[in-house]
């Protein structure tokens, strides 16, 4: 008996990518879909290529984390005993 197929939403949701990617794969001929009852079933194989193909991603091809805000430094305290350097004023 065959393993049961997933069906592009669902295999979206377990990847954990857009649809649009899978069908681009399946556009691409990268992974192989059947189309019954109006959508795009995905083998449980074909799950387990997508996710073997995703771990070996190069570092810079996998979305990053957007960076935490970098605080600006904070001014150093005067020195005692060597007075503070005068700024200019803008024009």
């Amino acid at each position: 008996m065959p393993l049961p197929t997933k069906t592009l939403r669902e295999a979206a949701a377990e990847l954990g990518i857009p649809e649009q990617e899978i069908r681009a794969m399946i556009d691409l001929n990268k992974i192989r879909a059947v189309f019954k009852k109006g959508t795009f079933h995905i083998a449980p194989d074909e799950m387990g290529k997508i996710k073997r193909q995703r771990k070996t991603l190069p570092d810079s091809a996998v979305k990053s984390v957007p960076a935490a805000p970098v605080t600006p430094p904070k001014p150093t305290p005067p020195r005692p005993g060597i007075p503070p350097t005068p700024r200019k004023a803008g024009p």
